[in-house]
């Protein structure tokens, strides 16, 4: 077996024991640069849909091509007849669901020419696999508040059937929800943002509004909101983060957004992994992959305060021997019950129909990976406590009792010489 790819992990770790007060220091020196929330904003007011939520128009494009509608039938009837059409009258609490249907579907129907069944649309606007807050604002949100400043929801909004207004967020997150169905007035209208503001207790001056609308924007502004249009989340939070001086996201070392042909299902895993960690867990899923590890797809996994490794086999058909991912799982798992620093296993998964190949899952250990073992860039004293550590580790791994441990039958015998040739 290629000791090299399976013992990697504990090397890694045990040179990053060996490395952690260096560490330590550097991220303190960082952290004296940083600016706090002491500066001059002291809310940031986010609008949901287009901001939070795929907005109405997305969701509309999508579903329109699903169902052969005219594109922009949707958008147009959204915005027809202005204030006293049916979309803001519906935003405002003036109709019910069932009055705004009706009315908006004659809308759609005579812009088409076609009937077009808008309860259908309606329904998928506002289900639960469209409705998912977008994970990078919730991590925006969360920095944000962890910085002293205060978060409010600005929307247009409207009443379900169930008499509830549509707000699939945590409301925890929130100090302020500000929702024009309970309060009778929709953006732009002045009065709502005050209305905001009163509730946070702030000047204008002192907050930060994002939203993907001009006009709603342009309110804001007038009254002495800084504002940020979001075309796309990620560039809306460059801007936030010039604006506020923190970062809004977590940094995860040799991490990377997970490459379009290694996508894994988030939902599936989700429902999985709070399954696994119980029901209390709860926040959005992250997962990034490591910019290492290829041979078998390497995750980063953050779900509530868990942080999680997940490997994988690759996708396609693979060798019956190849990329055995169970076989790691079980000499990770018996070194760590032998002493050996390695980070804890947590669970093999061998069902295939959760993420589409088998997998297993540890716990995340923070540190420094080292990909030039010459270690450039350190102090002769750093490299020889790097060394002596990974030393140290690898003395515990050739001391470990393999009938013991049960790791006997994963050896072959008399193949020292090719094995270490392999490295």
């Amino acid at each position: 077996m290629c000791i090299r790819r399976l013992f990697q992990s504990p090397l890694q770790w045990a040179w990053r024991a060996a490395f952690l007060k260096h560490n330590q220091c550097r991220h303190q020196a960082a952290r004296r640069w940083t600016r706090s929330g002491g500066g001059p904003y002291r809310a940031v007011i986010f609008d949901m849909g287009g901001v939070l939520i795929p907005s109405p128009g997305t969701v509309a494009a999508e579903w329109e091509i699903q169902n052969h509608i005219p594109p922009g039938t949707i958008l147009k009837a959204l915005i027809s007849g202005g204030e006293n059409g049916p979309w803001m009258k519906f935003m405002r609490g003036e109709i019910t669901k069932q009055d705004f249907l009706e009315e908006f579907g004659r809308h759609c129907s005579k812009m088409s020419k076609t009937s077009v069944p808008v309860d259908s649309f309606f329904s998928v606007l506002t289900s639960e696999q469209v409705a998912k807050p977008f994970p990078v604002m919730m991590e925006a949100i969360t920095q944000v508040r962890a910085k002293g400043l205060k978060t409010a929801v600005l929307s247009n909004n409207f009443y379900l059937s169930s008499g509830k207004s549509f707000l699939p967020l945590d409301r925890t997150q929130f100090d302020v929800v500000v929702e024009s169905c309970l309060e009778g007035v929709c953006k732009p209208d002045p009065r709502i943002y005050k209305l905001c503001l009163e509730r946070l207790g702030l000047q204008p001056s002192e907050s930060i509004f994002l939203d993907d609308l001009g006009m709603n924007l342009k309110a804001a502004a007038s009254l002495g909101i800084h504002t940020i249009k979001v075309n796309d989340p990620e560039t809306a939070l460059k801007e936030l983060e010039t604006l506020l001086g923190f970062t809004l996201r977590t940094v995860v070392p040799n991490t990377r957004p997970v490459r379009k042909t290694m996508e894994i299902p988030k939902d599936s895993l989700e429902k999985y992994l709070k399954d696994l960690l119980g029901t209390q867990t709860t926040g959005v899923l992250k997962l990034l992959q490591f910019d290492h590890g290829l041979s078998n797809p390497t995750y980063y996994i953050k779900l509530g305060d868990h942080q999680l490794v997940l490997r994988k086999k690759p996708p396609g058909t693979l060798l019956p021997s190849a990329h055995a991912i169970e076989r790691e799982f079980r000499i990770m798992k018996a070194l760590g019950n032998a002493g050996v620093p390695v980070p804890k296993v947590l669970h093999l998964c061998e069902d295939s129909g959760v993420i589409g190949t088998p997998f297993y899952l540890m716990e995340y250990c923070p540190g420094v990976v080292y990909k030039d073992p010459s270690l450039p860039g350190l102090e002769s004293s750093q490299r020889r406590a790097i060394y002596t550590a990974m030393n140290r580790v690898l003395c515990k791994i050739h001391s470990v009792d393999l009938k013991a441990t049960g790791l006997e039958d994963n050896r072959k015998h008399g193949e020292h010489e090719a094995a270490c040739l392999s490295w």
